[in-house]
């Protein structure tokens, strides 16, 4: 059992999983890496084994991911040598205001009661993403691979440990009708962890789903119906229709791809900013000759760390969007002669006091912030097949249990809370600002770092919000550093700043004295961000799961 204390130092991992032939899966579940683990020992390709965890963990980790939010999936083929992106990101319906604070009349909604509810749910996209990615590379039968979740929500699963731990932490969500039914039994409070539960309604959604492909959640029929009566009957409602479920489109997209010395960093390009964010960071750091070093080796490292991922999130503020909405400049804010020219103020050792964009494209003024009302907690999986395929997938419903309303037995995302907050003012409109149709950004960092051989030498990505970009940025200085095990990768204390304040694990907290005397802000607490990776040292894979949750990984 994780320990819930928030300075409790982190257990020990009695077991490092290495795959051999047949794959590995790491996921933030032992039940959802149990029935992807399944899926690889029969035969299933890393596709199918991701539809089978997703499908488990929005039954038992259901507060950061489900059927009812949106996925990003980074691909690689080895056998092919290709590699991709499938954005099922939730998008915003057609009837929009332009920022989640002014209402359809036109009043103002106080920011607390914009954060949740029908006005928050964006057109999910997961279901969608995962019948594109399983079209593409799956080889077991679609109904085959919800079977596993399926059981458990019919005949009963354990309530984990962080599942409990955040039903107790949010006490509004003990009085929603599907938490106080499943979490609590009927009572307003949490029963304990280990509690076997059933959830019914899931199983009959994850039935049809099963039997009628995605079509059985975005075309007309119950559970289409149970997500729109949700929204729209919400207290504070809103407007997403059976037409915006029936059009939401998946799209298929470039992975961005960025040099970090001998290595290649595959990741997800705009709308997702948080991979964006890791290459500038790598790039900044590489820059001042910092790229391959432990982030918390010494104090002189955890300044430049911190000062690479507030410029990072400086520019995002001022130029990340969805690219069907405008000009996004990402080559611009890769390139090396501007990162260079960033890291300069890295070099001096002074601290960063104030943070502004940069230039990256001199056509494309800084445009308003584009930072939402919050930022997203996330899953993540990884999951690597003996065919060669490799799959990096974040998966969320945007804050823990997302609007906070469910449907059909899952609950609905509160994405549209990614949008700009202050869409417009004295600059150009901000790249982010709420549109019919549109994506916002999101701080998803799903990537997969090719070594010199070209092939993937390292599967990794986080939840966490915004402090995703600094969790994966971490893992890999650590594996350029010389680590090779995944499982101490991801467990060794995390260090970072992306808005002013130096976060720092227990571990570290002997830094805090002297970096408060070189400007910082630094601030000592447990980060549970949930970090999932695997590490190939040669023909051979080691995986790891973020002991802060309740993650697992398992090698076939």
């Amino acid at each position: 059992m994780t320990s819930t204390r928030p300075n409790a130092p982190l257990p020990e991992r009695s077991t490092r999983p290495r795959a051999g032939s047949q794959g590995l899966v790491a996921t933030a579940s032992p039940a959802a890496s149990a029935a992807a683990h399944a899926v690889l020992a029969r035969g299933g390709s890393a596709a199918d084994a991701a539809v089978a965890a997703q499908a488990m963990l929005g039954l038992v980790e259901p507060q950061a991911s489900g059927l009812g939010g949106g996925t990003v999936i980074v691909w690689h083929d080895a056998r092919t040598g290709r590699h991709g992106v499938i954005d099922g990101l939730a998008c915003a319906p057609q009837e929009v205001t332009e920022a989640l604070e002014t209402h359809f009349d036109g009043r103002r909604i106080p920011r607390e009661r914009a954060l949740h509810g029908g006005r928050t749910v964006g057109v999910p996209g997961t279901v969608r993403a995962l019948e594109r990615l399983h079209r593409r590379f799956g080889r077991l039968s679609w109904p085959s691979l919800f079977d596993a979740a399926r059981t458990a929500a019919e005949e009963g699963f354990a309530l984990a440990p962080y599942l409990v731990k955040t039903v107790r932490e949010i006490g509004p969500i003990q009085d929603e009708p599907l938490a106080r039914a499943v979490y609590g039994l009927g009572h307003a409070r949490v029963q304990p962890e280990g509690t076997q539960t059933r959830n019914p309604a899931y199983a009959r959604t994850l039935a049809g789903i099963a039997q009628h492909g995605a079509a059985a959640l975005y075309e007309e029929g119950p559970i289409a119906q149970a997500i729109v009566d949700a929204v729209q009957g919400d207290t504070l409602p809103g407007r997403l229709s059976l037409a915006d479920l029936q059009g939401y489109a998946v799209v298929e997209r470039e992975c961005l791809d960025a040099a970090v010395g001998p290595q290649r960093l595959l990741t997800a390009p705009p709308p997702v900013f948080g991979g964006l964010a890791v290459g500038q960071m790598l790039g900044l750091l590489e820059a001042i000759g910092a790229a391959d070093q432990d982030p918390g080796a010494t104090l002189e490292q955890i300044h430049r760390v911190c000062g690479a991922g507030r410029l990072a999130f400086a520019d995002r503020a001022a130029f990340v969007g969805d690219p069907a909405y405008g000009e996004i400049p990402t080559a611009g804010l890769l390139d090396r002669t501007y990162l260079a020219d960033r890291a300069d103020v890295l070099r001096s050792g002074e601290p960063l006091l104030a943070v502004q964009a940069g230039t990256p494209d001199p056509g494309l003024a800084p445009a308003m912030d584009g930072t939402g009302l919050v930022s997203a907690m996330t899953s993540h999986l990884v999951v690597v097949d003996a065919q060669g395929l490799t799959l990096s997938m974040t998966t969320t419903i945007n804050q823990n249990f997302g609007a906070r309303i469910s449907a059909a037995g899952f609950f609905l995302n509160n994405a549209l809370t990614n949008f700009a907050r202050v869409p417009t003012g004295s600059r150009r409109r901000s790249a982010n600002a709420m549109e019919p149709g549109k994506r916002p950004i999101t701080s998803f960092a799903p990537s997969i770092l090719l070594g010199a051989d070209g092939l993937p030498e390292m599967v990794i990505g986080a939840g966490g919000g915004n402090r995703i970009v600094g969790f994966v940025a971490n893992a890999i200085l650590r594996l350029r550093s010389g680590l090779r095990d995944a499982q101490q990768i991801i467990a060794a204390p995390q260090v970072l700043n992306w808005s002013g304040v130096t976060d720092l694990e227990p571990a570290l907290a002997h830094h805090a004295p002297a970096l408060s005397a070189q400007g910082h802000w630094p601030l000592v607490r447990r980060m549970d961000g949930g970090t999932q990776g695997a590490v190939r040292n040669g023909t051979e894979w080691n995986g790891g799961a973020d002991p802060r949750r309740d993650g697992v990984a398992l090698a076939v």
